[in-house]
């Protein structure tokens, strides 16, 4: 499942930090399955121009995507590289590439660019709406990071979203580190279980991954970015429900989204994937 690394560019330095990763992830992915779609979205709804003009906008981002992936190509000769022009709002074109066969990667914000208040509502409203896996990219720091972090919690989509962080670490040769963030009505050795019996099948399913458990107390959303500052990767579940509240993330993810300082994947539940 999520064989192809999807990754959305446009230019800017967001889109550059997503592109290595994207990378990156891609590389990683098993012979057969190390595809790489680049998609360029071109709104052009959003600047004043006749038809013309907006087939010369499509043509010279068709050009430069081109130069690109041909760049790409040749320093990573075992991608498998496309691309993809699509005239359309960034966000709506990147959730239609959403699903059960893709993760999807954007660039998160830069907190002191112009590029801030747009990329953080892109990569928000995205892994919202999204019917797959999305990877929220913020600027790299100089903090060495090591590890997959996934934040693991008592909903049914648990199991789900520990399986992919499995599956990432072992791709990225990595320890899965799963945190629990316990409450005030459950006693430590309660937490512990529950925590225990969440990732009990994933270490049954795969023996050779190293995988810590870790229990914090307090806000949910301030223990897992403190523990995520140690981290190459974070992973976390979203509680998609209905069309209306798929639209927003939960608060928890939307924190980690906007705010840690590695790459974010937002799960989606199992049975909203390839809706």
């Amino acid at each position: 499942m999520h064989e192809t690394t999807v990754v959305g560019w446009d230019g800017s330095a967001t889109a550059a930090n997503a592109i290595d990763w994207a990378v990156g992830r891609a590389l990683s992915q098993p012979v057969g399955a190390r595809r790489l779609q680049i998609v360029r979205a071109v709104d052009d709804t959003a600047f004043a121009a006749d038809e013309p003009g907006k087939r010369r906008a499509v043509d010279a981002a068709t050009a430069e995507i081109a130069a690109l992936a041909a760049g790409l190509t040749a320093d990573h000769p075992e991608l498998d590289v496309r691309t993809e022009v699509v005239r359309g709002e960034v966000g709506d074109v990147l959730t239609d590439r959403t699903g059960p066969d893709a993760l999807v990667v954007v660039g998160g914000e830069t907190r002191h660019t112009e590029e801030y208040w747009y990329s953080t509502r892109l990569g928000a409203r995205l892994a919202g709406a999204a019917h797959g896996p999305v990877a929220v990219v913020p600027p790299g720091d100089d903090l060495p990071r090591s590890g997959v972090m996934v934040a693991v919690d008592d909903s049914p989509a648990a199991l789900h979203v520990c399986r992919f962080a499995a599956q990432l670490a072992t791709a990225r040769g990595d320890a899965l580190h799963a945190v629990h963030v316990g409450t005030r009505s459950h006693t430590i050795g309660t937490d512990q279980e529950l925590l225990d019996d969440q990732i009990a099948p994933v270490v049954a399913e795969f023996p050779e991954l190293k995988v810590e458990s870790h229990l914090e107390s307090g806000s949910t959303a301030g223990a897992l970015l403190r523990r995520a500052r140690e981290r190459a990767v974070v992973v976390v579940g979203s509680r998609q429900q209905d069309a209306v509240r798929r639209l927003f993330l939960g608060s928890v993810s939307h924190a980690l989204v906007t705010n840690a300082r590695c790459p974010t994947v937002v799960v989606p539940p199992q049975d909203a994937e390839g809706r």
